[in-house]
């Protein structure tokens, strides 16, 4: 037991030795206004913001998607990684114990001539004693990293759920799209027929039907196009669902419109509601237990030995208590000379605490501006979608009093060309806003860090 008293007085010695926490204090508490600078109002954050779209058919493709998406499946998959390694690391702070089965056969001279043959049992231990808590620091590096890779696990859910949100946004978006082109193709249309009605009487000239004849041709080539891009986008979405991405999906439905406010909380509260915040932090702990881990390896480690055993010339002997064996040993090692190894290996591990620590400190400045950015926009699109309203109005009316003037001879056809471009642009602008509108509420919910349920 002279090694182990010999361990001790050096614990005693450099205890003083361990490696303390390498994260910067200001990094768990940074510099964060009261309140959030571009707007927004103070209040509690929608507790489930899928549920404040109020609509199902959105809410069963969310669950879908979560339940059948392969990304989401290789998080999983990692979680299950992460948990496993937490067990192993565990199991290096218990005793090892191994049952080792031998038999050998030795003999002398010419073959056939006199052997002995012999058969053992031995159960071993090892046990390597924990004195500078390095083993305990691997652990904990180790469920740390596990706990993010939950958090992850989470965070992957949330956008996987505001991605389907959002295409399928996009899907509605593309369809009523696909219903403007539609209406604009039947008024050019239309107006070829005034045309060529007014060229037939001799009212018109040969350049007004040539030119509505090119809006004509120009529309049908719009619309062929809206439809692709209406079969790519309901592609898009039934890959989130983890579909066949045939294009082929039935949806039909306006696009809701959403103007007013959410309440964004406190700036101080976002540090604990976003998932990648947490992770980020976690990752930073795991670093820093890591960092721990690497200094105390260069300590001595105390390792215990034992063995109990029976070797016998009969295999039917090996139980006979007679033949029984037994060891036990101690040894203390302490790395001397590893051509700086140790010292280079805690070096890299206090410089990726370092990396992880500014790659912490960039993600929560950057989650702020999410939100600053997302407040901001929000009220500008609401302002923009107001007034391109009434511009929509007043375009629609221009176009039908442009078409009443031009078959009574008071304007020209370019007029009418004109009016007609004005008014179905104010039309797909004023979709294009509504899912612009959308897609940042959507975005300003994931800043936050809100939750989501697919439950009814």
């Amino acid at each position: 037991m002279i090694a182990v008293k010999m361990a001790l007085g050096i614990v005693v010695l450099l205890s003083s030795a361990c490696s303390q926490t390498a994260i910067a204090p200001e990094t768990s508490t940074p510099s964060i206004p009261p309140e959030w600078q571009r707007g927004g109002d103070g209040g509690i954050p929608s507790s489930n913001w899928l549920m404040d779209f109020n609509n199902e058919k959105l809410t069963a493709l969310v669950a879908e998607a979560i339940a059948n998406n392969y990304s989401l499946h290789e998080e999983r998959a990692q979680l299950a990684q992460a948990e496993q390694l937490v067990v192993v690391s565990r199991a290096n702070r218990f005793p090892s114990l191994d049952l080792t089965l031998d038999a050998q056969r030795r003999g002398a001279g010419a073959i056939g001539a006199s052997t002995i043959e012999t058969f053992g049992a031995e159960l071993g231990t090892r046990w390597e004693v924990d004195l500078w808590g390095r083993l305990n620091k691997e652990q904990q590096a180790a469920q740390l990293a596990y706990a993010a890779q939950e958090v992850s696990l989470l965070a992957a859910e949330r956008d996987l759920a505001a991605a389907t949100a959002g295409t399928f946004f996009d899907v509605l978006e593309a369809e009523q799209l696909l219903g403007v082109a539609k209406r604009r193709l039947d008024n050019v249309v239309e107006s070829q027929d005034i045309v060529a009605s007014g060229y037939r009487q001799g009212l018109n000239d040969a350049l007004d039907l040539y030119l509505a004849k090119n809006q004509v041709e120009r529309q049908l080539a719009s619309y062929a196009q809206q439809e692709q891009s209406v079969s790519e986008v309901i592609a898009d979405l039934q890959l989130l669902l983890a579909r066949y991405p045939d294009g082929n999906m039935v949806v039909s439905q306006e696009l809701p419109l959403l103007m007013e406010s959410v309440p964004a909380g406190l700036p101080s509260e976002l540090l604990t509601r976003r998932t990648d915040v947490q992770q980020a932090w976690l990752n930073l702990l795991a670093a820093d237990a890591d960092l721990a881990a690497s200094h105390k390896s260069r300590f001595p480690s105390l390792s215990l030995v034992a063995s109990t055993g029976t070797v016998s010339g009969a295999f039917s002997d090996l139980l006979d208590g007679d033949n029984s064996v037994w060891s036990v040993a101690s040894g203390l090692t302490q790395p001397i000379f590893e051509a700086g190894r140790l010292r280079a290996l805690e070096a890299q591990a206090y410089a990726e605490v370092q990396r992880v620590e500014q790659q912490y400190l960039d993600l929560v400045y950057r989650a702020f501006a999410d939100v600053e950015n997302a407040i901001s926009r929000s009220e500008s699109l609401q302002s923009r979608y107001a007034a391109l309203l009434e511009a929509e109005r007043n375009a629609t009316a221009a176009l039908n009093l442009a078409l009443q003037q031009y078959q009574r001879g008071l304007v020209t056809y370019t007029t009418v060309l004109e009016t007609q471009r004005q008014a179905f642009d104010a039309e797909t602008t004023v979709v294009q806003l509504k899912n612009q509108l959308l897609q940042n509420r959507i975005a300003l919910y994931l800043a936050l860090g809100g939750e989501f349920s697919t439950a009814n």
